[in-house]
């Protein structure tokens, strides 16, 4: 079987470290990286070319979990230094072992390439069959463990949706348990959408990179058959490689993110008497760049003034409505503002819900309850958050390497449930308050 390959013109790999850069036009490099089983193999197809293999070994390092250390290029793996100018080939690559790798091709005769080549009629990477995985014994038991639990407590027509934020998607990590956990959850007890409450991705590589990354993480979430609703996060941007060029406009996160034209919606459900809220609160271009600008505080207004009598409304965001229930900024746009708003319609409002922070919080200070919830990507470093913030313990191979919210809204009771999936604890919001259970 053959997978189809992605080529970039200029795009070098560095045997030094395995790391890529730009502004090499005699050669053409693969920006992402693939999975290769034993039996595998490369193979060239046209001899006026040449390529070289990098592999990097599917290894993590503690560090990349427990501490605030992003992984180069977005990848949970260990370069081997077996790249080097002088191991260029045209004879097949066989594959003896299961590695990620990249590839990169010259010209026999050591001119540039013109940028209209297809690496695909010069490299074809051939796959043995491969079974579709199963899904791990200890994600299976975390399923039916939490299924066990909604059915429980779900109350009848209570509305389920899978709630998560923060999963940062990263090339050998957890992405893939995530979503096969939401998708046999979804199969066992129906949810009625998903919530995914921003930072996608660690916004570290170009901006083609990332939005192949982005584009898998909704698709494998669309996989559900259900609608999925999401806020965009300050890592969404994609501005922390420090490239202008490799920014996201807020259209293009829009479109990209949301498959919307605007930042900021409303999802209404006429038969609950339930409206989700759905807010943007990272502007890179803006001098406090966390934080709710004037029109989207505008368009709020609106939306709680004409929200019904007897309707509840349930709020979304990356980031808190407050500069004290994160670390990151100690000032943020817009709070006196958001916070007047919230609290002039709290009657209106079972809770005000975040990501961001990378750790869980209940905050019942306000007139309404603010849920901060942990990222869902495996990663539990305890620096770089404010006080009262819980960081449960996390580790690769079982339950707690997974953290997700199964959310049962009951908007006639006014009361939220959460089952957790993974690490952490269920909680509750009724009568005003969040608590945990």
């Amino acid at each position: 079987m053959n997978t189809s390959l992605t080529g970039v013109t200029g795009l070098k790999i560095r045997a030094g470290d395995g790391l890529q850069e730009l502004g090499h036009p005699e050669m053409l490099s693969t920006p992402l990286f693939y999975l290769a089983e034993p039996g595998d193999r490369l193979c060239l197809m046209d001899t006026a070319y040449k390529f070289n293999v990098a592999t990097y070994a599917p290894e993590v390092q503690d560090r990349w979990i427990y501490t605030y250390d992003y992984a180069p290029d977005e990848s949970w793996t260990v370069y081997r230094q077996d790249l080097n100018g002088n191991s260029y080939r045209q004879d097949d690559y066989l594959f003896k072992e299961r590695v990620y790798f990249r590839v990169c091709l010259r010209k026999m005769n050591g001119t540039e390439f013109e940028g209209s080549e297809d690496i695909n009629r010069i490299l074809s990477f051939e796959k043995v069959a491969t079974p579709t995985p199963e899904l791990k014994t200890w994600l299976r038991k975390e399923v039916e463990r939490v299924k066990k639990r909604v059915l429980e407590v779900r109350g009848q027509d209570e509305l389920a949706f899978a709630l998560l934020t923060d999963s940062h998607y990263t090339v050998n990590g957890t992405w893939e348990d995530t979503s096969a956990s939401i998708q046999q959850l979804h199969k066992e007890i129906g949810l009625d959408g998903i919530i995914h409450l921003g930072d996608f991705t660690d916004g570290m590589v170009t901006r083609e990179v990332c939005r192949y990354y982005v584009e898998q993480v909704l698709s494998d979430l669309k996989k559900c058959g259900v609608p999925v609703w999401a806020t965009i996060g300050n890592h969404d941007t994609n501005y922390f490689r420090n490239s202008p060029d490799d920014r996201f406009s807020i259209q293009e996160q829009c479109e990209l993110y949301l498959g919307r034209d605007e930042p900021r919606y409303s999802i209404t459900f006429d038969a609950q008497k339930l409206r989700f809220l759905f807010l943007d609160s990272f502007d890179p271009e803006e001098t406090l760049r966390y934080g709710y600008n004037a029109a989207c505080i505008q368009w709020l207004k609106e939306q709680l003034e004409h929200t019904p009598d007897g309707w509840q409304v349930v709020l979304y965001s990356h980031l808190p409505p407050t500069s004290r229930l994160q670390y990151w900024a100690k000032e943020m746009r817009g709070v006196e503002e958001i916070m007047g708003l919230l609290n002039q319609h709290a009657d209106k409002i079972l809770a005000f819900m975040n990501g961001h922070n990378h750790a869980d919080l209940l905050d019942n200070e306000e007139g309404f309850p603010i849920i901060s919830l942990v990222n869902s990507k495996c990663e539990a470093f305890t620096e770089y958050k404010a006080e009262g913030f819980i960081t449960p313990h996390r580790k690769l191979g079982e339950s707690s390497q997974e953290a997700f919210d199964v959310m049962l809204v009951n908007a006639e009771k006014r009361q939220i449930r959460f089952v957790r999936f993974g690490a952490g604890k269920d909680k509750i919001v009724a009568h005003g308050r969040a608590e945990w259970l």
